[in-house]
């Protein structure tokens, strides 16, 4: 498959899950190509080959994509995703790219979460079991459609907004955590 129909597949499904499930989702279109560039390119700017780096809700691919783009090797990128069919389609456009279907707050169990939508309480319980599986030091980056930062009621994290699209439908940006 090329790029435009990979491109059209990814949309496809995307519109496809989102009418069944939309608060699932957690937005009302796939991430765009800049917007997962720039989180890419975050994300990895202190990436070396043999380092794990994981993406929770991968979704479609769009931004696993642009990770691969930025240099991440297929054997050191693991993705999550809730859903089986986005499961089955990573599966297949994304060789050699570990794929886990589950839930992300059972991180520790498995070493683009619409986290606004989530309670507090679940936000922090994710973010606790992400860190606690991270060197120290090691930061998360997360791509959301609103400003301000998802975790702004939690204070003993190191929270920047690294990156942002304005021009992105929605504006998109991009989120820095550290502990």
């Amino acid at each position: 498959m090329n790029e435009a129909q990979t491109r059209r597949a990814e949309n496809r499904l995307f519109f496809r899950r989102w009418f069944k499930n939309p608060r699932q989702l957690g937005t009302l279109a796939p991430i765009s190509v800049k917007l997962s560039m720039l989180a890419a390119k975050e994300a990895l700017s202190s990436y070396k080959p043999g380092t794990p780096v994981v993406e929770i809700g991968a979704g479609t691919g769009r931004l696993t994509r642009a990770l691969l783009q930025h240099g991440v090797q297929p054997q050191d990128l693991t993705v999550v995703e809730l859903d089986g069919e986005m499961c089955a389609f990573l599966r297949q456009s994304l060789p050699g790219v570990h794929v886990i279907e589950g839930d992300a707050n059972h991180l520790r169990d498995f070493s683009a979460i619409p986290l606004m939508y989530l309670n507090e309480t679940v936000r922090k319980s994710l973010m606790n079991a992400a860190f606690s599986i991270l060197k120290p030091k090691a930061k998360i980056i997360h791509v959301t459609y609103n400003p301000n930062s998802p975790l702004n009621f939690w204070g003993s994290v190191k929270q920047s907004r690294v990156a942002a699209a304005w021009l992105n439908l929605p504006p998109g940006f991009v989120w820095q955590f550290q502990q």
